[in-house]
């Protein structure tokens, strides 16, 4: 943090730099429209012709969410600046990524426009992360605490069940009843994303506790970039917010349950 006071204007310089990127990378391959929308009705930002500023602004807070994230923890992180900043950058622009081909399930987008819109954001986000890591960062010490890979796959395990506990319980908007094959696969990849995020940011967590840490990551480096991420559907359509804050919130809990989980029944072991 300290590096940040003294740079503050090189974070506010890179998050526009690199939201003019990701809007120019849109323009494009995809031009910014509603006309994929199967199952929902154009936002009030559509309709009133107001999309394009919409994006600016939702960018720009995206970003610079993603920014302040990466600043308060990566003093914590092992590696050279540039390599931190990297990773958080692939951690992110991943799942981005990988987030955005639930439209094809959702509102019947297409693979091709699925990957497009998901590639410019995950080459957006990984050029942010490693110029803050360069511009921002601070080199760091291996870390000799790192838990094992097996931590993937447990917190990819309580993700996919809090997303079932979602889609049939919670009846979250899903594809789950419709195109149960593709929402299953879908599930899968994100939750084994989602384990990587904490596996390669694990050492950035702050808490004393498994529980503290667990919802350190959970609520301050998941829940916040998932929650920018979800917002930018309310831009394009009508959707609930509650629905959004359901589909996050669960999400990071049982992300935490996974941590938990690991932590106190595994990590001795590996």
């Amino acid at each position: 943090m300290k590096s940040f006071k003294k740079n503050w204007w090189k974070v506010i310089l890179i998050v526009v730099a690199c939201v003019f990127l990701d809007a120019s990378l849109h323009a494009l391959v995809s031009p910014i429209n509603s006309s994929n929308t199967s199952f929902f009705k154009p936002s009030i930002f559509v309709k009133k012709g107001l999309l394009i500023p919409s994006f600016f602004a939702y960018a720009l807070i995206d970003f610079g969410v993603l920014a302040m994230v990466f600043i308060f923890i990566q003093d914590n992180l092992p590696n050279k600046k540039w390599v931190k900043g990297f990773l958080y950058g692939f951690s992110f622009g991943g799942l981005y990524f990988i987030g955005m081909f639930e439209g094809i399930l959702l509102w019947q987008d297409t693979v091709l426009n699925s990957f497009l819109m998901g590639m410019t954001d995950f080459v957006s986000i990984v050029a942010m992360g490693t110029l803050l890591g360069i511009f921002i960062g601070t080199n760091g010490t291996k870390d000799k605490n790192r838990q094992t890979v097996f931590s993937v796959f447990v917190i990819a395990l309580c993700y996919i069940i809090g997303r079932y506990f979602s889609y049939s319980i919670l009846h979250m908007t899903s594809a789950y009843s419709t195109e149960p094959l593709g929402t299953f696969i879908w599930t899968i990849f994100q939750g084994l994303w989602v384990g990587l995020i904490y596996f390669i940011l694990q050492s950035g967590i702050k808490g004393k506790s498994v529980i503290s840490q667990g919802s350190f990551f959970g609520f301050a480096i998941l829940g916040l970039n998932w929650l920018m991420y979800d917002l930018f559907i309310a831009i394009v359509y009508e959707v609930s917010f509650m629905d959004i804050f359901i589909r996050v919130a669960v999400d990071s809990l049982f992300s935490i349950l996974g941590i938990l989980a690991y932590r106190k029944l595994f990590a001795k072991r590996h």
